[in-house]
């Protein structure tokens, strides 16, 4: 297995960021049902985020897809009113957007030159 490198390596640490946000709404709201949802998503994120760091390219290809998904589920949670706080949510889109934008780098970038 390969290591991931630049990009990809980005995407994983942004993707292991989210997990660790949805694990910290839980804290923040009082262990309330609403941020007990969030504890399965972490646990996902938190295996994809690993998958990607070992530079597995066809995950990475899902869990961008995974982002994308996740921060229409975020953005959603941030105009619902709930025990979660709104910032949390916020927190939550932005480094999904973020890592997405890092697989997306690293995905589809040009192919190096060949001489």
């Amino acid at each position: 297995m390969t290591k991931a490198s630049g990009a990809m390596r980005w995407g994983a640490v942004f993707v292991g960021i989210s997990a660790g946000l949805h694990v910290l709404a839980l804290f923040v709201s009082g262990f309330s049902s609403e941020a007990m949802r969030l504890l399965p998503v972490a646990l996902v994120y938190a295996v994809l985020a690993y998958g990607v760091l070992r530079g597995w390219r066809l995950l990475a290809y899902a869990v961008f897809l995974v982002m994308l998904i996740g921060t229409s589920f975020a953005v959603l949670g941030i105009w619902a009113s709930g025990d979660v706080p709104q910032w949390i949510y916020s927190s939550i889109a932005a480094s999904n957007i973020l890592a997405a934008a890092a697989l997306f780098a690293a995905l589809w970038k040009a192919p190096e030159a060949s001489t």
